[in-house]
């Protein structure tokens, strides 16, 4: 296959006359539009995949290649995140310009696993909440099962099932009905799944995407790729409108990328620091440690803790009365701050989680307030206990599925009882 990248340009450019003028008629979209052009949807894709092909700095990579290119379209935090004159930290966006920029992990990786650390790593610089990196996960693994030929049943249970079930079962014209302008990866990732999977052929399913009448450009450039890798072609009239309109260096980036591909090249995980230590303790695990923030951290929390850095927290179970009498909850208090009659949150260099109000379910709340607060405190590294499997006699099997979404924060460190049920 050849243009891999340009699957994704071209439904960019396609899109890019109805971003701020939608249509939901199917029949009047244009896909040779005299206006259109690449916006920042292309920008960010080359960016993010000359990182991946050149194992280089993906934040670096993608500030450098955006602030050259300035005048695409850029969204307003992302942009202000462009004019700071060295890479600043990520902002903990969910928006679904994580999922309109990671296609290259899908057409690289040789495995499920690698298309997931990959894809992590293009959303990490700005994407880094757990819904926008979803959103590249979800877009990249669709373009990789149909790179390697599964059929778009496959897809919908893998993908569309798996990351977005209350999607699942619903049909273009169900979804066509109801949508609307919306950024979110929440939004667009899954309607433009539908896109591709009700779709006939590639110019067929840019233009559902484009029919649907919401963010135009960045649905056709997420749903394209994924059509490219399953049908294999798209019309050589826009192949060679999509060349005419890019700059010299994303040409060249499109064929480099497709030898790459052609040549069954492997693009291992461990090519790239950075996606090891995205991805989470899983991909690390072996080393026996972690980096965040320029420091050496365990790949998994300590049994026991008795000293932390300045910018460490230790994340325990405890009860809403804030009686830490027994276990790690005594260990905070002793060590690290905990402060008796506070039952939830930080408090010093500790963080409790009620786990002795009732079940499961109970606790899953505060979890998730955690995972939060996490994610919103990129200057802090959170060591979290084996919370609830001691005195609240809970195991690691019941409280171990409610930091799922925590394997893919760098700075949250979970046990290894808990990462190894999560694996499974």
């Amino acid at each position: 296959m050849k243009n891999l990248l340009l699957s994704v340009a071209i439904g960019d450019i396609s899109g890019m006359p109805y971003e701020f003028h939608p249509t939901k008629d199917y029949n009047k979209v244009d896909l040779m539009h005299p206006a259109n052009d690449y916006t920042d949807d292309t920008v960010c894709t080359f960016a993010c995949a000359e990182a991946l092909l050149h194992h280089a700095d993906m934040a670096q990579t993608l500030h450098a290649r955006c602030r050259a290119d300035w005048d695409r379209g850029y969204g307003g935090r992302f942009r202000t995140w462009l004019m700071q004159n060295t890479v600043p930290p990520a902002y903990n966006s969910y928006g679904n310009g994580s999922g309109m920029r990671c296609s290259a992990a899908g057409f690289m990786a040789q495995s499920a696993k690698e298309c997931i650390v990959l894809a992590t790593l293009t959303a990490l610089p700005t994407h880094n909440h757990a819904e926008g990196i979803k959103g590249a996960v979800a877009t990249a693994l669709a373009i990789h099962y149909a790179m390697k030929g599964h059929e778009k049943d496959y897809i919908r249970q893998q993908v569309l099932r798996h990351y977005y079930p209350e999607w699942a079962d619903k049909s273009y014209a169900e979804v066509k009905a109801r949508y609307h302008f919306d950024e979110t990866c929440q939004q667009t990732i899954p309607a433009a799944l539908i896109c591709f999977l009700e779709s006939h052929d590639y110019a067929d399913c840019v233009k559902l995407a484009i029919a649907l009448g919401g963010d135009a450009d960045t649905l056709a450039a997420i749903a394209a790729p994924m059509a490219y890798a399953f049908y294999k072609s798209m019309p050589d009239e826009l192949v060679r409108n999509a060349k005419s309109k890019l700059p010299q260096w994303m040409l060249k980036l499109n064929d480099e990328m497709d030898a790459h591909v052609a040549s069954g090249a492997a693009s291992s995980a461990q090519q790239y620091p950075q996606g090891e230590k995205a991805y989470g303790t899983p991909v690390h695990a072996a080393a026996g440690q972690r980096e965040y923030r320029g420091t050496a951290r365990p790949a998994f929390t300590p049994e026991k803790i008795s000293v932390l850095k300045d910018d460490e927290v230790f994340v325990f179970g405890s009860n809403l009365a804030g009686i830490h009498g027994g276990g790690a909850a005594w260990a905070a208090r002793m060590h690290f701050g905990a402060v008796m009659g506070q039952g939830v949150g930080l408090q010093g260099q500790s963080y409790a989680i009620p786990t002795m109000q009732g079940g499961v379910e109970t606790i899953r709340p505060y979890v998730n307030e955690f995972i939060d607060f996490a994610l919103s405190h990129r200057e802090l590294f959170f060591y979290v206990t084996r919370i609830g499997c001691g005195i609240a006699g809970f195991r690691d099997a019941d409280i171990a599925p409610l930091f799922g979404k925590a394997l893919t924060i760098d700075n949250i460190c979970l046990p290894r009882s808990f990462v190894e049920v999560l694996s499974k």
